[in-house]
């Protein structure tokens, strides 16, 4: 199973933004690790609350962030991360209705850490030099 580890290609110049993400990206490699070892339903119920809950109150921080810092992509990040949430509540529903199938897990972790790796590092790091030209 693939996992993502956070670096400095995905930095954003804010460092709440940085631990945030960092925050989310451990706890979808251990929901895709749960899932993949099939560890009990109530263990990946709760991990995705975790995670389902942590990545709004995140999202709307860092929209907030690059609407502060006037960063050029604001409204195309909004739109990403509703479709982020639209999508991670599909695989939610999902797993409500089928649980862990090997099926689920390996679609989640495709499209879950590829999007959220490409977003970083195309959309949110686009928020750093709105940060540098600020001095922030």
């Amino acid at each position: 199973m693939a996992t993502i580890q956070w670096d400095l290609t995905m930095s954003t110049g804010i460092d709440a933004v940085d631990n945030q993400h960092k925050q989310l990206i451990k706890w979808l490699n251990d929901l895709l690790a749960a899932m993949s070892q099939g560890r009990g339903r109530g263990e990946i119920e709760a991990l995705l609350a975790k995670l389902g809950g942590y990545a709004v109150t995140h999202f709307g921080y860092e929209e907030d962030c690059m609407t502060k810092y006037k960063c050029p992509v604001a409204a195309e990040n909004a739109a990403a991360h509703l479709d982020f949430i639209s999508t991670f509540n599909s695989f939610n529903e999902e797993f409500e209705r089928t649980g862990p199938t090997s099926h689920l897990v390996v679609r989640m972790e495709s499209e879950l850490l590829r999007w959220l790796v490409g977003h970083i590092k195309r959309t949110d790091t686009q928020l750093l030099p709105c940060v540098k030209t600020t001095g922030a």
